[in-house]
């Protein structure tokens, strides 16, 4: 009997950050002193309080299923949240609770895109977008960002992309792997487009410079996507939720009880009192992180290393390194090899991500320093 192939799959490409990482593990394996700067993951533990919910939870035998959409305790937490921070008023209705903001991406698309269709992404942008999308039997058009223009997005560009295919755009602001925000007038124009949103905003919270916005500030034709992992460092936890227009909230639904049915009930108690108890301590965190991007920026000028645009969330730098001649995978490995540093090669974020490796400052001052001293030596 002969076998049946996956080669429909073989343009799944992996994430390079997992390959650094495998990399870096050897090396660590082997005695050697690895600065981990290639994973967007906060350093810092979950909370006590959060992890107490969510064990106090599990010891109550909250382990069961939930309603698809989420728990109504959760779900009526986010909807105090984006009043809070966006001035935005949401039924719990429109939220849909899910592990982690993948799935909740690919459901997005799914539910947006119909196959053979069009939805248009960002080149560079993060990795699972253009696999998901595909995936989804979307057809994703890369619209390019550049540092020229600070890595905003064009929106004129984005008008030119446009076809008759067109269902959806996807945004992520604050940006992940360049840290950029998306200005007030940029998502006001988008909005004005009239094609359906995809907006990613699980940096959201990690906005250092002017005001964050939410799409949902401008237009109800949208999806917006958020979780718990990145501002609250729950990525182990696996939570995320997406919130939508209510008229397409009983399909979205139906694609999720299929793929997921629920997400877990004590992570959500343990999602539910970081979102209602744990902004104090949260800001803290973002606090520190900004002390490191205005660190990490200032000693890379020193270093001849300019960045030469602004990264004014998340926590993320986006460097376009000197020896433009030299592919980012192998000079990633390169460096790793020789410094101990790992870092993500750009590539891994786009075709437009060549020439640059992203550089995450979700690490302690004491191990960037020593870090940038690494590179520097390796530059010059």
């Amino acid at each position: 009997m002969k076998r049946n192939t996956v080669s429909h799959l073989e343009h799944i490409s992996s994430f390079l950050a997992m390959d650094v990482f495998a990399k870096a593990q050897k090396l660590e394996k082997a005695g050697r002193d690895i600065i981990h700067l290639e994973f967007g993951e906060p350093d810092f533990p979950t909370q006590f309080m959060f992890s107490d919910a969510g064990i106090q939870a599990i010891r109550e035998s909250q382990t069961r299923y939930t309603h698809t959409q989420g728990t109504e305790s959760f779900r009526h937490a986010v909807v105090d949240k984006y009043l809070r921070k966006f001035s935005v008023k949401l039924a719990p209705s429109q939220i849909l609770t899910s592990c982690g903001c993948s799935p909740l991406i690919f459901l997005a698309i799914s539910l947006l895109v119909p196959p053979q269709h069009e939805i248009i992404i960002t080149d560079i942008c993060y990795p699972c977008y253009d696999n998901l999308a595909m995936l989804a039997g979307a057809n994703p058009v890369r619209v390019k960002i550049c540092i020229e223009d600070g890595f905003q997005l064009n929106i004129n560009k984005v008008k030119k992309a446009i076809t008759s295919k067109t269902r959806a755009v996807l945004i992520n602001s604050p940006m992940n792997p360049t840290g950029t925000v998306m200005p007030y007038n940029s998502m006001k124009e988008l909005a004005a487009l009239g094609i359906p949103i995809i907006s990613d905003e699980i940096y959201s919270d990690l906005v250092y410079e002017g005001e964050a916005y939410s799409m949902l500030n401008f237009t109800d034709n949208c999806i917006v996507l958020n979780g718990l992992s990145k501002y609250y460092a729950m990525t182990g936890w696996r939570l995320g939720y997406m919130i939508m227009n209510p008229a397409w909230v009983s399909v979205a639904a139906k694609i999720h009880q299929n793929l997921m049915i629920s997400a877990a009930h004590f992570v959500q108690k343990a999602g539910e009192t970081a979102i209602l108890k744990g902004e104090a301590e949260c800001k803290k965190m973002a606090v520190e992180f900004n002390k490191r991007r205005k660190f990490i920026l200032n000693r890379l000028k020193e270093c001849g290393l300019d960045p030469g645009y602004n990264p004014a969330g998340a926590f993320y730098v986006f460097l376009k390194y000197p020896d433009q001649s030299k592919k980012s995978l192998n000079l990633s490995m390169d460096i790793l090899e020789k410094t101990g540093v790992a870092m993500t090669p750009g590539i891994d974020f786009g075709p437009g991500g060549e020439g640059f490796i992203r550089i995450s400052y979700a690490n302690s001052l004491k191990n960037i320093d020593e870090a940038i001293k690494r590179l520097k030596k390796y530059f010059s």
